[in-house]
């Protein structure tokens, strides 16, 4: 999935066309290197999995028409509600919470263990 496409499945999500959502486009590459920042830890597992070598930064793309170098599923399914909550985070906080919410939830079907603090006990 390129950055184009992953945009235009998030303005989807927010009920915005290409022509109505143009605003959103100028934060869209920003907002998806981000998502890629945040994401190294699965980008990586994914990666260990597969046999490949993981990243030792996150990786970046400089173009929306750049794929995504990040796993299927995560781009199809996670990423686009990612962006749709960095997208909005200023405008709309009830889009944003549901997006980020979307986001979250779909990335924690597809993480094989999660992490939690460690909490004294007494």
């Amino acid at each position: 999935m390129t950055g184009t496409e992953c945009f235009r499945a998030a303005l989807n999500l927010l009920s915005e066309t290409p022509d109505s959502g143009a605003y959103y486009e100028q934060f869209a590459l920003g907002a998806l290197n981000q998502l890629l920042a945040n994401s190294l830890r699965e980008i990586n597992a994914e990666r260990a999995f597969g046999g490949e070598q993981p990243f030792a930064a996150p990786p970046r793309v400089s173009a929306l028409t750049e794929e995504l170098p990040a796993c299927d599923w995560l781009v199809r399914e996670c990423f686009p509600y990612g962006l749709a909550a960095l997208l909005v985070a200023d405008d709309d906080k009830d889009k944003f919470n549901w997006a980020a919410n979307e986001y979250t939830t779909r990335l924690l079907r597809h993480c094989p263990a999660q992490l939690t603090a460690i909490q004294e006990m007494l």
